[in-house]
């Protein structure tokens, strides 16, 4: 799997776009994810989260992800080594906070009652990331150890799990099955799960937040983009591994997706 390296300390970035860049990945490092504007999926380690405006997520190091935009999404993302909070950790109870940003939590909801506090403490990271004040780092640190204080201490009562059970495990076999479309028939779901056909699409949706067709494509296409760079497949290859009619059919909609072929894909990631 791909893996994301951090070169500092502390770095920000924003990523405002239609769909996520990136195929799935790892971090060797913390990162603090913030949505600024959009809906959609966030999978983690295999889990998948609903997102919306005002919602946090806290990645620690090995964690995997990927993002499923439903619309134009906007995130800040504050990437950090644990080094960064060095003078920090020689406090007991900091070094525990840092250990239980390990937790199966993964989620702070905007609706969770932490929001009062912990969005205008992201709101003042962004404000000053765009300054160039000698008390810059400071200020970031000290709103940075707050945000992950309020969530790690309401981590058990507040922060939500990734679905109820029944859809996460729809969603574990689909992960499972992604190449066998025929495991993957509407009619083949609804029977597994013991759901009405008739009701499958619905409940599907209402549980994620996108259709189910949508999801399946889209998660196929993340798995073949990470193939395609990491294991160095052929597009022909994929496309008799996942199920596609031919070589084209899986070009056009690959395309469709990412906005680029994928030679040109391949090309860019690997120049990363």
């Amino acid at each position: 799997m791909y893996t994301r390296n951090l070169t500092q300390q502390l770095e920000i970035d924003y990523v405002i776009t239609d769909k996520w860049p990136l195929p799935l990945h790892k971090h060797t490092h913390y990162e603090l994810l913030f949505i600024m504007r959009g809906k959609g999926q966030h999978m983690i380690n295999g889990h998948g989260y609903n997102y919306e405006k005002g919602d946090l997520f806290i990645l620690a190091p090995q964690d995997s992800h990927f993002f499923i935009f439903q619309e134009k999404t906007a995130v800040c993302l504050v990437k950090f080594h644990e080094d960064f909070f060095q003078d920090y950790l020689q406090d007991a109870r900091f070094k525990e906070l840092f250990n239980r940003l390990s937790s199966p939590y993964r989620k702070l909801s905007a609706t969770s009652n932490n929001k009062q506090h912990i969005v205008p403490l992201m709101e003042l990271i962004i404000t000053e990331h765009r300054k160039d004040t000698p008390y810059q780092q400071i200020i970031i640190k000290n709103a940075l150890s707050l945000i992950m204080a309020l969530t790690v201490r309401n981590a058990g009562e507040h922060t939500p799990t990734a679905k109820d059970d029944k859809i996460q495990s729809v969603l574990n076999y689909i992960h499972q099955h992604i190449a066998d479309k025929h495991l993957l028939a509407v009619q083949k779901m609804a029977d597994t799960f013991h759901i009405s056909k008739s009701y499958f699409n619905q409940y599907f949706k209402n549980a994620t937040g996108s259709t189910y067709k949508k999801y399946v494509q889209e998660y196929a296409l993340k798995l073949i983009a990470q193939q395609l760079v990491e294991r160095n497949k052929t597009v022909s290859q994929l496309a008799e591994e996942f199920g596609y009619s031919d070589e084209s059919h899986l070009n056009r909609s690959f395309k469709a997706y990412f906005k680029q072929t994928p030679s040109a894909f391949k090309k860019q990631q690997q120049a990363l």
